[in-house]
């Protein structure tokens, strides 16, 4: 998992005021283990151009320069204080755990037949203001959209290309007029 939060980190896009000056934060929250691998793993490695450290994290007081938070498997319970702050933050809150974006977390870790997998979460990235490549979408387990924000764009695609259904959000669009 230390290595996939690394790894998120190159697709994905913060806004320019969250990068700051400083190196780039991966903080960690109930995850010692992960947090060991990551001094282990961090040291002489850049993310987004900058020197990349971990950040053990118990408090919001602490998210001051985090990019990316991991909160713990069975940590969601007592860090909700912590995940709330992260949430009204440009974070990408990587949470672990089979209660799907219950955390608020824009990518969530999975464990099935002992493989890590993850879903990603475009709602919760919309929110923290991060954009997500579309490349780590077809990896992902699963992936939440908002379908509000998606039908509109649909329809202006079927309609463009004169098309009776959108592969996009494989949705029927009627294009005949009422007269």
């Amino acid at each position: 998992k230390a290595a996939f939060l690394h790894r998120f980190a190159s697709y994905v896009e913060w806004p320019p005021e969250a990068l700051g000056e400083g190196p780039f934060v991966i903080g960690v929250a109930g995850a010692d283990e992960v947090a060991g691998l990551l001094d282990q793993l961090l040291p002489g490695l850049a993310v987004q151009g900058r020197r990349a450290e971990v950040r053990r994290v118990t408090r919001a007081t602490q998210l001051d320069g985090v990019h990316v938070l991991y909160i713990g498997a069975g940590m969601i319970a007592r860090t909700r204080e912590l995940r709330l702050a992260a949430t009204e933050r440009p974070i990408l809150l990587v949470t672990d755990g089979d209660d799907d974006f219950g955390g608020g977390g824009v990518i969530n870790f999975l464990e099935s037949d002992n493989k890590v997998r993850f879903e990603v979460s475009l709602t919760a990235a919309d929110r923290a203001r991060l954009r997500i490549d579309s490349a780590l979408l077809p990896v992902a387990a699963r992936v939440e959209r908002q379908p509000q924000a998606w039908l509109p764009r649909a329809e202006a695609f079927a309609t463009h290309h004169r098309q009776s259904v959108c592969p996009i959000a494989r949705a029927t669009v009627s294009l005949e007029r009422a007269d």
